[in-house]
């Protein structure tokens, strides 16, 4: 046996849809309409998606969003007088930790009424954590979520699962409609 037998060949592995051609952005990770169903149902509407682009776009229908270039990092997020924001920020730790961090400052200079942000459930985490300490309620899901890729196509190797942080007053709603989801809980009522 050569030990060209043991290398894979790319041309030969099996991708449902046709083969990709890039690399796949481990930071794009587009919450499916299910969900999006239900933050749209809470909020009403999403006034402010801080970290998408256009083709997340379609699917999230936020009446303005931030992409790469205009860098939700440092813009206002008080986009209108009741802006509802939601937030799926990328996933790689560097990133997700400077969204998480941005979100809390925005929330404490009140640039959005209620929000609703989606990540992974990295209790261990000091983002995490700093998320906790300030939400009213949140959703532990009861499965892993199945995220779609910018390609298309579902990304099936999600080692995690996800939860909903809820920011605002309207915490009964986001119980009622989040439970189909997985377990909620409320944190505080203000």
């Amino acid at each position: 046996m050569t030990s060209n037998q043991n290398i894979a060949n790319v041309t030969k592995l099996g991708y449902v849809g046709r083969q990709p051609t890039t690399k796949r952005n481990s930071d794009s990770w587009f919450t499916p309409e299910i969900y999006l169903n239900s933050v749209r149902t809470v909020l009403t509407e999403i006034t402010l998606d801080p970290f998408s682009d256009s083709k997340a776009n379609n699917i999230v229908r936020a009446v303005h969003f931030y992409d790469e270039k205009k860098n939700g990092l440092n813009q206002s997020w008080k986009v209108s007088n009741a802006c509802r924001v939601f937030m799926n920020p990328p996933y790689s730790s560097g990133m997700v930790k400077k969204c998480c961090a941005r979100f809390i400052e925005g929330w404490h200079q009140k640039e959005f009424l209620e929000a609703i942000i989606l990540v992974n459930n990295a209790t261990e985490t000091k983002w995490f954590q700093s998320l906790l300490n300030e939400a009213q309620a949140i959703c532990f899901t009861d499965h892993r979520i199945s995220f779609w890729n910018s390609d298309g196509k579902v990304v099936s190797n999600n080692t995690r699962g996800q939860v909903f942080f809820y920011f605002g007053s309207n915490v009964n709603s986001f119980n009622e409609v989040f439970k189909k989801h997985g377990h909620c809980l409320v944190l505080k009522i203000d």
